[in-house]
């Protein structure tokens, strides 16, 4: 599977997931300009970024949040950061549940302590419930239940690189697509 596959694959099981969480009225899908009022309200410094929650949790429905409501109804806002898996996890427990968290989204959840929240959506249905669930965790509660966590680093390239950068040494051009052998084990000559 290509790393542009996965990242589609990804990017459908957030959508699921975040479609799930949708079903609760509690939880709001906000714009961006919306978001970034959230950010200006917070009024704290931080490496905050729109990216840093998904959605927005109220502790009972309320009509839609937009950029001209956010302002009424701020002091109520949980902000949450799902982690969606399709594995089966067996119970509210989450046991064996794996996510990736960014270094942005412990700072913001340290900082906004129990207004943020971390929802882990659960889709698939081999567990306990017979059917998808979500756990809501603080971070002092995702912490309890850690057992290790690695730093890793992603990397985004600038975008104001031209191809005179690199010289015609580090490139390797393949044949046509059908010309490379993608399936199968790769057998290397003996030692």
């Amino acid at each position: 599977m290509s790393k542009f596959e996965k990242s589609g694959i990804n990017a459908g099981t957030e959508r699921e997931g975040i479609s799930l969480l949708l079903r609760d009225a509690r939880f709001q899908l906000v714009t961006v300009p919306t978001k970034r009022r959230i950010l200006e309200l917070i009024g704290i410094s931080g490496a905050f970024g729109i990216q840093t929650f998904d959605l927005v949790m109220t502790a009972a429905a309320v009509p839609p949040i937009t950029v001209v409501t956010v302002d009424e109804h701020f002091p109520a806002l949980t902000l949450v950061e799902m982690k969606t898996t399709k594995k089966a996890i067996t119970d509210k427990a989450l046991r064996g549940f794996f996510f990736g968290a960014t270094e942005r989204e412990y700072a913001m959840a340290k900082a906004l302590g129990p207004r943020y929240c971390f929802a882990f959506v659960v889709l698939n249905e081999t567990n306990v419930f017979g059917k998808p669930f979500a756990v809501l965790l603080t971070l002092d509660e995702v912490e309890q239940r850690t057992r290790a966590k690695r730093l890793q680093f992603q990397v985004n390239f600038r975008t104001d690189i031209g191809p005179e950068e690199t010289s015609e040494e580090q490139v390797i051009v393949f044949g046509e697509s059908g010309d490379i052998p993608l399936a199968g084990p790769t057998k290397l000559p003996p030692a």
